[in-house]
């Protein structure tokens, strides 16, 4: 058995499979190589859309026989990182989106219609970079895998994978999977959801239609509730106490470069590994206010502690490097720069008023490189090590000293950026 090194594949690639079975016949039918796309979201982590539907999943347990093909994708042009984190946005979005087997089957035929919200591998990956503005076939709509690697926008890369022992799959297959067990999860909600509205697709219908119809919201806050969705982050931090704990951490007998990867691919993705909590807390708490809904106080208590765990998870490995192997903070942890393009993408989000008054002190003093606050110069860049508690998602601020010392004492932890990278 062998996978992908999870190094290898960055955010927004695009990796397609070749695999025994039925996907020979697609292959036959499309003139083609391949039969299965996927899009890489997060380190490890990728979307596709299999007969199960829309789902999430881990690079590390997807494994392949070594008769199977693995192909790997990348945009030729790099992407700005705000139009990256927008592809990634709309993929998540689709999560639990059902899989239209007929309109799969008319992506290799003449017939374009319908075109339903429903998912299918290739529609996927396609759809979710339209939405970026980046066509990378004709018809989004409908293509196949195979027109998807055909891409002229793509580019191919040496595929690098590893050896993974019997021992592993043994071990793997006995051990708990928390992302299979929030897909299960997520199906029945939906589910409960489409019980009302057989139209509903994804979260983003689900939250429309418990705003729209409270009749809707017993039904699938019971959904919740009964599911076990609202626990699943429990199976994580029971295997892996010592994610989120320094002392735990600091008692570890596996080898030092274990963690030190570890480490440093979560430093990696400090922040935008885990600005989805803060950006679907932040709706919540907003639809909540003008739908006062049990289901949403259910999501809201869930998301707070989803973006306070990826807080602790974050620190614990900053500080472990911090002690072990400082020079790797300065290569690796993620620095998003105030006032540019990214940061008002994430900070539009998270925290509409801050950005407003940023972009208002920009403008009336004519450069960036001013407070986030007031406008005054100079003004250091630091980093917010408790946002969780105070402004979840925000990943960074450019503050006067007059304003440091006032979010201090408002309660912000604020320490300055590493070494420019």
């Amino acid at each position: 058995m062998k996978r992908i090194k999870i190094d290898s594949v960055e955010s927004g690639d695009i990796l397609f499979t070749a695999r025994p079975g039925t996907s020979k016949v697609v292959r036959i039918a499309t003139h083609g190589i391949v039969s299965h796309a996927m899009i890489c979201v997060q380190h490890g982590s990728f979307i596709d859309s299999t007969m199960d539907g829309v789902q999430a999943r881990s690079l590390q347990r997807e494994l392949f026989q070594d008769d199977e093909q693995v192909f790997h994708f990348r945009l030729k042009e790099p992407v700005a990182p705000e139009i990256l984190s927008n592809v990634i946005d709309y993929a998540r979005a689709e999560i639990g989106a059902r899989y239209s087997l007929p309109e799969a089957i008319r992506s290799v035929r003449a017939v374009r219609k319908p075109r339903s919200k429903r998912q299918f591998c290739s529609r996927l990956v396609a759809r979710v970079y339209r939405r970026a503005s980046i066509d990378l076939v004709p018809d989004a709509d409908y293509c196949s895998p195979e027109d998807l690697r055909r891409s002229p926008l793509l580019m191919e890369l040496s595929v690098e994978t590893e050896t993974v022992s019997p021992e592993e799959v043994e071990w793997r297959a006995a051990s708990g999977n928390p992302i299979q067990a929030m897909h299960q999860a997520q199906n029945v909600v939906l589910a409960a959801a489409r019980s009302v509205d057989p139209d509903v697709e994804n979260f983003n219908d689900l939250y429309s239609l418990i705003a729209k119809r409270p009749d809707a919201d017993q039904v699938i806050a019971a959904a919740l509730r009964d599911s076990g969705y609202l626990d699943v982050w429990r199976m994580e931090t029971a295997t892996h106490p010592w994610r989120y704990d320094l002392g735990l951490i600091g008692q570890m007998t596996e080898s030092q470069e274990a963690l030190r990867d570890y480490c440093i691919g979560t430093v990696r993705e400090a922040y935008s590994g885990g600005i989805r909590f803060a950006v679907n807390l932040v709706q919540l708490r907003a639809l909540n206010s003008q739908y006062p809904r049990e289901s949403f106080r259910l999501e809201i208590e869930l998301y707070e502690t989803l973006v306070q765990n990826d807080q602790l998870r974050r620190e614990v490995a900053y500080a472990w490097l911090s002690k072990h192997f400082p020079d790797d903070l300065n290569r690796h942890m993620e620095q998003i720069e105030p006032h540019s393009a990214y940061w008002y993408s994430i900070v539009d989000r998270v925290e509409p008023h801050l950005a407003g008054l940023s972009r208002r002190a920009v403008e009336a003093e004519g450069g960036t490189n001013v407070c986030s606050s007031c406008g005054d110069e100079p003004a250091l860049d630091y980093r917010l090590v408790n946002g969780a508690g105070t402004m979840p998602g925000v990943p960074s601020l450019r503050l006067c000293d007059d304003c440091i010392e006032i979010r201090r004492g408002m309660g912000n932890v604020l320490v300055p950026f590493l070494v420019a990278q």
